[in-house]
């Protein structure tokens, strides 16, 4: 049996670190599995260029097998995103995981986890935020006050908190193994040796900087047949508002929704045709930017607290996006033997997912369909397969 080594990732876009994250993984195993946020992304947000355009390019460069992380969970907090992702990969077979973290100490976030157990250490999580903090910002501060005063946990430290505790979770024995980010942080737009963040990136493209020195040759070659078409949220304003006047009964029912906070936002939206003002009346020192725009996306999406107690506990599918020669050889040794129905076309759908499911993986269908009213694209029916 070959060895597989999972990776989660967005590519938004596909830049010169996850190529260096991308090689490492393959330095790990014979299969490098990836599974990738389709047409929606953690922060809430929709992608930059849609799931099948960044297929492309993580299967040019090197990925064995791609999965999709569909809606309902790709636009998740990190503790949900993380489970599901490593659920998917556990399913896979993958054995271990590589990720990219800012300490890229394995050690000092297993200590991290660990300090979940003390009964102190949530007391004063939940006093910073009965003070109005962020949970990020209550975690991190409970942290250097019972381990390292100097500490710096910062997002992708986070996120690998909950990839161990989902490996924990699962009760199996995949080997966590993180790696240095080579770029800066999420909002940093400092360049180092040809490499650059994703959201720095982004801005160069918005504002018609050149980006070649950053990224691969694959990857420029699609965002320059893309380039027309680049996605944000505030193009989507106009359909989130009217989801929301639509929904006014329904709102507190939306994943993330707080009690209080469906009069808030429903006031917002009634009050402000411009995005920009709408969303700055929204954000206060609990409601982070990516919080807000990830209930957005579950209103606009239709993604409810009931579904999402469901699928904290089950994977529906797992939908393959695509594959190389190599990952197909793959993928008939585990099919006929996985718990989870791996989906590679959409053919007799209804004889092979139950009621459940097929209603899942229409959830998730019709959240790509909202994403093509603003970025259209040709839909796959099968897999890209790179031989």
């Amino acid at each position: 049996m070959k060895k597989a080594v999972g990776i989660v990732i967005e590519y938004n876009p596909f830049h010169n670190g996850h190529k260096y994250h991308l090689d490492k993984a393959k330095e790990l195993g014979d299969i490098v599995i990836g599974v990738m946020s389709g047409d929606y992304v953690q922060r809430g947000e929709p992608a930059f260029i849609n799931k099948w355009s960044r297929g492309e390019i993580a299967l040019k460069e090197g990925i064995d097998i791609l999965c999709e992380l569909p809606s309902y969970y790709s636009t998740q907090s990190a503790e949900i995103f993380a489970k599901s992702s490593i659920g998917i990969l556990k399913n896979l077979g993958v054995t271990t995981i590589l990720f990219g973290s800012e300490s890229s100490n394995i050690e000092k976030l297993k200590k991290i986890l660990e300090l979940e157990k003390n009964k102190e250490f949530n007391e004063e999580i939940r006093r910073n935020l009965d003070e109005g903090i962020s949970y990020p910002n209550a975690y991190s501060l409970s942290i250097k006050k019972f381990l390292e005063k100097d500490i710096e946990i910062n997002s992708n430290d986070i996120l690998g908190i909950e990839y161990l505790r989902a490996i924990k979770y699962y009760d199996e024995k995949i080997e966590a193994k993180t790696l240095k980010r080579r770029a800066g942080g999420y909002y940093s737009q400092k360049e180092e040796n040809n490499i650059m963040s994703a959201t720095g990136i982004r801005k160069l493209i918005f504002e018609n900087k050149s980006i070649e020195n950053l990224v691969t040759k694959n990857s420029f070659e699609v965002l320059e047949k893309e380039k027309e078409k680049i996605t944000k949220i505030s193009d989507f304003y106009p359909l989130i508002r009217y989801a929301i006047l639509s929904k006014k009964e329904k709102l507190a029912d939306y994943q993330d929704v707080e009690n209080g906070l469906e009069n808030r936002i429903y006031e917002m939206a009634l009050k402000y045709e411009n995005h920009q003002e709408f969303f700055n009346n929204l954000i206060t020192k609990r409601y982070t930017i990516g919080r807000i725009q990830r209930i957005l996306i579950h209103i606009l999406l239709d993604i409810t607290k009931a579904d999402t107690n469901y699928l904290k506990e089950n994977i529906p599918y797992i939908r393959i996006l695509g594959f190389s020669k190599k990952g197909r050889e793959y993928l008939k040794t585990i099919e006929k033997n996985n718990d989870v129905k791996i989906l590679t076309s959409f053919k007799n759908i209804k004889k092979i997912l139950n009621e459940k499911e097929i209603k899942f993986l229409e959830l998730n269908e019709k959240a790509s369909i909202i994403y093509k009213i603003i970025n259209p694209y040709e839909d796959r029916k099968i897999p890209i397969i790179i031989d």
